[in-house]
């Protein structure tokens, strides 16, 4: 898909009660729309973020280069903080909106976009920070007003999202699943709790085509959230990777287990693209990826990664001294 034929099918599709209001309204309808589509249609280049400083900056370096391209932005799935701010700042331009691309911290690569609405206030956005909740159909986190006005509360918010067609009302949001599935699971153990949350379809259904970076970040909110900042202190998640052809990582899953201290109890779970959601898996199963190239943790320093690979190891130990001694040890 070229550049011009996002722009038409974007402008073709976008809902008629986009265009009901006044100009301040029908601007800040047609950011939203623009942002919830490309949300739907583009994910994240991971390599930015789970590889070395130097395979970031060679990444920086190719997006900077794409940009100069509008037709590879349009066609590329995975985009930076940059290619994609730069794609949405593009087509905003398109419709008339004013949208530039800011970098607000010095010591960071990471920019947002500045959309300057006709009647002179603004909004701040980060699309590339919002994809996961895009993708999970969750509530916005990184579309707000800019400076001390916020003449964009929730609740107008999600009354232009339901113009859009992003939610049918306030209840659609998948906040009110998770609210759900963290109070049935409030006061039960961490490992039963952990079990119950990538078990439900509440978490899982729906996001069956969200690619790895996204399903990371929803699954890490999800956990985080539902468990606490006192019962997920021993909870564990981290990219995996295999070595293409070139010797470069692509990372294909992500682990998360509760650190029980005992490879014996211990319950790790993987994330399969192919079904959408977390699966339960053991340590023999982990074993035989570890066998066929599968890296656990984004280095080798990685905390999670160190563990897993530790209760591997116990496991196969235990397992020969088992198969040579025949009986259990």
């Amino acid at each position: 898909m070229t550049f011009e034929e996002l722009l038409d099918e974007i402008i073709r599709k976008m809902p008629k009660y986009i265009l009901l209001g006044d100009r301040e309204k029908v601007e800040i309808k047609k950011t939203l729309y623009v942002y919830i589509t490309l949300g739907k249609m583009k994910c994240t280049d991971e390599r930015i973020y789970w590889e070395n400083e130097k395979s970031a900056k060679e990444v920086i370096n190719q997006t900077k280069e794409d940009c100069k391209d509008l037709d590879i932005l349009a066609r590329k799935k995975k985009l930076t903080c940059i290619s994609i701010s730069y794609l949405y700042k593009e087509i905003l331009n398109r419709l008339g909106i004013e949208c530039s691309i800011v970098n607000l911290d010095e010591h960071s690569f990471h920019v947002k976009n500045v959309i300057r609405l006709n009647s002179g206030r603004g909004l701040l956005v980060d699309l590339q920070q919002d994809l996961s909740n895009i993708q999970s159909k969750r509530k916005l986190e990184y579309f707000k007003t800019l400076g001390t006005e916020n003449f964009l509360p929730e609740r107008v918010l999600a009354y232009y999202l339901m113009q859009i067609g992003y939610i049918f009302d306030e209840r659609d949001y998948r906040n009110e699943k998770i609210e759900r599935v963290k109070n049935r699971v409030k006061n039960l153990p961490v490992k039963e709790a952990i079990a119950a949350i990538v078990g439900s379809s509440e978490i899982f259904n729906g996001i069956q085509n969200m690619e790895v970076p996204e399903a990371y970040i929803y699954y890490k909110d999800v956990i985080d959230y539902i468990l606490g900042n006192d019962r997920e202190k021993d909870v564990y998640r981290f990219p995996c990777y295999i070595l293409d052809g070139k010797k470069n990582p692509r990372y294909n899953t992500f682990c998360i287990f509760q650190d029980s201290g005992n490879y014996r109890t211990l319950i790790p779970y993987l994330y399969s693209k192919k079904h959408g959601r977390m699966l339960k898996c053991d340590l023999q199963t982990l074993e035989s990826l570890q066998e066929d190239g599968l890296f656990f943790g984004s280095s080798k320093l990685s905390k999670g990664g160190i563990k897993i690979r530790k209760y591997i190891k116990d496991a196969r130990v235990s397992r020969e001294f088992r198969e040579e001694n025949g009986f259990e040890r």
